[in-house]
C-alpha cells in the first residue's frame, strides 16, 4: 500500500520514479486492481485544496500497461463514486465522508463472466 505524498500520512512516497517502481510490480492481465489511492484525474478532486491529488504514475500504469476492467480505491473521501474511461471502470469506494462519517453506501459493480470461462 503506497500513495503519493499526502500530508504526513503513512505509506507516502515521493511522486515520480519511487512510485513508478511500485506500480511496475502490478502484473499485466489483472482484471480487478485494488490500490489505496486513485490515479490522477479519476475521483481524486479535493475541493479544499482546489486540486487533483491522484497519482500520474498510477494513471499511466493503469491506462497504458495493465488496463484492468475494474480499478477500486479509496483514500480521497471527497471522490466517492464511479467513473469509466471506456476500458476501465474506476470506483472510489470510500466509506467515510471528508468529515470521517462512515455514511457512504457500498458500491456494487457487476462484471460479466468472460466468455472463455
Amino acid at each position: 500500500m503506497v500513495q503519493p505524498w499526502f500530508y504526513g500520512w503513512g505509506f507516502n512516497l515521493p511522486r515520480g520514479q519511487a512510485l513508478l517502481e511500485k506500480w511496475n510490480l502490478i502484473p499485466e492481465g489483472v482484471d480487478i486492481l485494488i490500490t489505496h489511492g486513485p490515479p490522477l484525474g479519476f475521483l481524486d478532486w479535493v475541493p479544499k485544496k482546489m486540486q487533483r491529488v491522484g497519482c500520474v504514475e498510477l494513471l499511466n500504469t493503469v491506462q497504458r500497461r495493465v488496463q484492468p476492467r475494474l480499478h477500486v480505491f479509496g483514500h480521497i473521501h471527497e471522490g466517492y463514486g464511479v467513473m469509466a474511461d471506456g476500458t476501465t471502470t474506476y470506483v472510489n469506494a470510500s466509506v467515510c465522508t471528508v468529515n470521517y462519517q462512515p455514511v457512504n453506501p457500498p458500491i456494487v459493480i457487476d462484471l460479466p463472466t468472460p466468455r472463455n470461462s
